[in-house]
């Protein structure tokens, strides 16, 4: 689990607009977050710490770059202007939380934490801090959202198998999604089409 935590050149997210690339990128002595523009060009470095900073997530409206960091000493989730500055802490429950994934109405983030030695699927409402654990397995990873922001998607554990579920925001309607087993990983919502 603790590759979810990545700290080499990984982890690219798209803005809002497809205008700007953002990622984790190995240079100048670190894992820190860059912007790669559309057309191309030099990245331009957007955090400044000696720390790990990975996993960029943009928010729906483009005002957030949601990310974890480990400069408070163990990875917690920060935000930032998308065009770099001062992060600020967003995850104070838990101390190691990663993975996180913004819902498109903005409202909700969704975010894995280490409770124990078990990852579980936590989501928090923005406006409110207010923070909710959702799930009772052990090996939560890679949260999405759905298009309507009721549903999220993740990756499991289930009886010693790799499985894909969805689940309620209050984690009380859960349901595991048919497949044929084998690696599952880091799965994502199709783009909505009407």
């Amino acid at each position: 689990m603790l590759a979810n935590f990545r700290g080499s050149n990984s982890a690219p997210a798209w803005s809002p607009d497809g205008k700007q690339l953002v990622a984790t990128l190995s240079r100048e002595g670190g894992s820190q977050i860059y912007a790669i523009g559309l057309t191309g060009g030099d990245p331009k470095r957007l955090t400044q710490s000696s720390s790990i900073d990975t996993e960029p997530a943009y928010s729906p409206d483009g005002r957030f770059i949601y990310f974890v960091s480990d400069r408070g000493g163990a990875p917690q989730i920060y935000r930032m202007s998308p065009t770099g500055g001062s992060p600020e802490r967003v995850t104070f429950t838990g101390s190691y939380n990663i993975s996180p994934a913004v819902s498109p109405d903005g409202r909700w983030l969704a975010y894995v934490s280490r409770v124990g030695g078990a990852f579980k699927l936590h989501v928090m409402e923005l406006a409110s801090g207010t923070v909710t654990p959702i799930t009772d397995t052990t090996a939560d990873e890679s949260p999405s959202f759905a298009p309507n922001s009721r549903l999220i998607v993740y990756a499991t554990q289930q009886q010693g198998r790799e499985a894909l579920m969805t689940t309620t925001l209050d984690g009380k309607i859960k349901a595991k999604l048919s497949g044929t087993g084998g690696d599952i990983r880091e799965p994502d919502w199709g783009p909505f089409q009407r």
